[in-house]
């Protein structure tokens, strides 16, 4: 493939992903094709079979050999090079959009190790590709690193492009609140944000009061009300299961608030919380995000006129059953209560994962604060969460090419017109 057909080639790849995202869209306009694959191994899709023909001219293009050794020439990609992003983000398209974004690994892989800097390529290929590696992180758990890429796409992208900084809007922010940073009003009014206080902001305020009872019922795939929204952007689980540690936090602190010993600064007696505190207000609040009734309750000087008449324990419809035994006799669900080993599991992965600063005594039963004298109960007992999670990683994002390529070994270099050292002119 050469440089003057590179252009058609582009092209027509834009036309074959444009036809694999349609048919994908539509699989009843191929039900009589069957998909290619070995007897005995998963069966390639249409899809799959488009990026796998597009990637072969992205692998050309990313090993193009003409031209300067980096592939840079006056800040500009040089040669096949420059189709490098384009024919990448259609490949990434694609997978995306056919839900097999695992195969993209490759693809992040091989521009990592040979592509160019990103940034001397145009803002919308940069934008597109950080976008979809991004997206690539988060859905693989580094939330950390899809912060990153995504917060640049959106610095980057067009303000007139709405839709395209909603979309990325919508992961950052949700990047973002798993690490423990809430958007501020100020995101909420821009006008890409549309929408999204009504569906982030009770999420938020659960996971800062420590809510555990709320936070269920906000994520109940049944009930919820925007978890097919969640669903939708493919969120919704990353949210549920990610956020519970910032809800215990948060519930952990508020508890210690209410009912737990602040200790004397004057000696050397730390601040204390009771683990049988947190089991029952545990049990209490998973009772509560169960029992239709009890999810009424708001206070004293807020519930229900009726609530003496109400029950806290959950229908049965919301108990656990063992499928096993789902059909015999005489055996009936049961609630499964926090009970005090599952509460001091949990304030111990706490203290592991830097959330919670102190230590257990399990003689005592006991979740001790150290270093309160010098910083303050609070500050010691329960550090913020953004600061703890940034600590632990560094700037380099996988798959973002920020320097040139390292020089490679192996290379022929072609020395027929080189002088002989100390010849004239040499």
């Amino acid at each position: 493939m050469g440089i003057v057909i590179l252009p058609t080639v582009i092209a027509c790849s834009r036309m074959l992903a444009a036809l694999a995202i349609v048919l994908d869209k539509r699989p009843e306009l191929i039900v009589g094709i069957q998909p290619q694959g070995d007897d005995g191994g998963e069966k390639q899709t249409l899809g799959e079979k488009a990026v796998e023909i597009i990637r072969n001219a992205f692998v050309t293009c990313l090993n193009d050999r003409t031209g300067t050794l980096s592939g840079v020439r006056d800040g500009r990609p040089e040669g096949k090079r420059v189709g490098i992003y384009k024919l990448a983000n259609l490949c990434l398209k694609i997978l995306f959009q056919g839900s097999k974004s695992r195969s993209a690994d490759t693809i992040f892989t091989n521009i990592e190790n040979a592509s160019p800097p990103l940034a001397i390529f145009p803002w919308p290929e940069r934008v597109t590709y950080l976008y979809y590696l991004g997206r690539f992180l988060f859905s693989n758990n580094h939330f950390y690193r899809a912060q990153l890429a995504l917060q640049s796409a959106y610095d980057q992208c067009n303000p007139e492009r709405l839709n395209q900084r909603r979309l990325i809007l919508i992961y950052l922010v949700t990047s973002n609140i798993i690490l423990g940073r809430f958007p501020s009003p100020h995101l909420y009014q821009l006008p890409e944000a549309m929408g999204l206080r009504e569906r982030f902001g009770p999420l938020c305020r659960a996971i800062a009061k420590g809510d555990l009872a709320r936070f269920r019922q906000l994520l109940d795939v049944e009930k919820g009300e925007h978890v097919q929204w969640f669903l939708f952007h493919r969120i919704f689980f990353q949210l549920r299961n990610r956020c519970e540690v910032l809800v215990w936090r948060s519930l952990i602190r508020r508890t210690f608030l209410i009912n737990g010993d602040q200790g004397d600064p004057t000696s050397r007696k730390a601040p204390t919380l009771g683990l049988q505190d947190l089991v029952v207000i545990a049990q209490f609040l998973e009772k509560k995000a169960l029992s239709p009734e009890a999810a009424m309750y708001r206070g004293p000087a807020q519930r229900h006129p009726n609530w003496a008449f109400f029950t806290m324990e959950p229908p049965k419809g919301q108990l656990y059953l063992d499928p096993d035994f789902e059909a015999a006799d005489g055996v009936e669900p049961e609630f499964l209560a926090p009970d005090m080993d599952e509460i001091e599991s949990i304030v111990a992965a706490l203290i592991d994962q830097g959330f919670l600063g102190g230590f257990i005594s399990h003689k005592q039963l006991r979740f001790a604060i150290t270093g309160a004298k010098r910083k303050g109960a609070l500050a010691a007992g329960f550090p913020k969460p953004w600061p703890v999670v940034k600590a632990k990683f560094n700037e380099k994002v996988p798959g973002w090419k920020v320097d040139a390529p390292a020089l490679e070994t192996g290379r022929v270099i072609n020395l027929s017109g080189a002088r002989p050292v100390g010849a004239a002119g040499a």
